[in-house]
């Protein structure tokens, strides 16, 4: 369990030390060479999703009120994919237009004792009486479901050699889209369930740089890896509702922010007659992109009742890749 402070790369030891990790291993050993001969290629990727963002979803309640138990949820497992279409020139200059998509999953619960989350309504203008209230959910089941879309197009050169291997620099624009629904549900009455249904939500664009290359090896056999940093500039949104109709709780919420996404891979590289079959592990992080805060008024808190989420949360996922680029068309420059 963490704070319901950020989960950034400083305030997460055990994340901020694996990811960085991972961007050093992508900057030893550079991403493969997929677009290494003249003219028209392809690249298709197959990946498995983790998600690490455990971002709070609520309290579990306790005979202490000094001790608060925060409820985590994250991404879940899913898959993902990606597409590109490249063309290289023989004086080194690549240019890329890539497409990714990463779907994500995860259900969990019973919870016990269940969970206590808070329901954020519209401003009251009145001090007093403060908006939201909290809601108890003595028997909860969670779902948590995120799509993630990257779309990018870059323009790169070759600079330098590294032994054999190469060394590829990149930059471009991408565009990013990020879309999370949670679901806490309670059923323990048999009847229509309870539920807090909340979407986080971002979307935005801006510049990105980065390097790739690869290292041989024998035998058609590479070291390979990469990394890149982009700034996009973008809206996140935060939504809930109840689905109950004799509880109304409606509230909406977003705000424009400047936002980091950082990603890095590493893998071996085979070459497969013409192509390239890549296989390896990549990570992928956006500092602050999600608004998670319930909204708990400072009266509450002021009363003991603990904050829960955090307006700028990262989303961060990793998992197993496999990719295969192909040479479709010899360049005549």
């Amino acid at each position: 369990m963490r704070s319901s402070g950020k989960l950034g790369l400083g305030s997460a030891p055990g994340l901020g030390r694996a990811f960085c990790r991972s961007a050093a291993v992508a900057a030893l050993f550079f991403p493969a060479a997929a677009w290494a001969q003249a003219g028209l290629s392809v690249e298709a990727d197959a990946q498995a999703v983790f998600g690490a963002s455990d971002f709070e979803a609520g309290f579990i309640p306790t005979l202490d009120p000094a001790v608060v138990r925060p409820v985590d949820l994250d991404e879940g497992s899913g898959w993902g994919g990606a597409f590109a279409v490249g063309y290289t020139w023989r004086n080194g200059w690549k240019a890329v237009a890539r497409y990714r998509r990463l779907d994500a999953d995860d259900s969990g619960g019973p919870i016990s004792p269940g969970l206590i989350a808070f329901a954020p309504g519209l401003p009251t203008g009145i001090p007093e009486i403060p908006s939201g209230f909290p809601l108890p959910l003595p028997d909860v089941r969670t779902k948590v479901e995120s799509k993630t879309t990257v779309i990018d197009v870059l323009l790169g050169r070759d600079v330098a050699s590294v032994g054999d291997g190469s060394l590829h620099l990149f930059g471009g624009l991408t565009y990013t889209s990020v879309e999370r629904d949670v679901a806490l549900v309670d059923d323990v009455c048999g009847c229509t369930p309870l539920a807090l249904l909340m979407a986080n939500d971002f979307h935005g664009a801006g510049p990105k740089i980065g390097f790739r290359g690869s290292l041989p090896l024998s035998g058609g056999v590479s070291l390979v890896g990469g990394t890149s940093v982009a700034l996009l500039f973008g809206t996140a949104k935060f939504a809930s509702r109840i689905s109950d109709p004799l509880l109304p709780s409606a509230f909406k919420d977003k705000d424009d922010r400047a936002v980091a996404a950082i990603d890095g891979e590493a893998g071996v590289a085979f070459a497969l007659g013409p192509g390239v079959l890549t296989v390896g592990y990549r990570v992928d992080a956006m500092l602050g992109a999600l608004d998670t805060d319930q909204r708990v008024p400072d009266a509450f808190v002021d009363a003991g009742f603990p904050r829960i989420g955090d307006r700028h949360d990262d989303l961060v996922q990793h998992g197993p890749f496999a990719r295969f680029a192909l040479p479709l068309a010899a360049s005549p420059d």
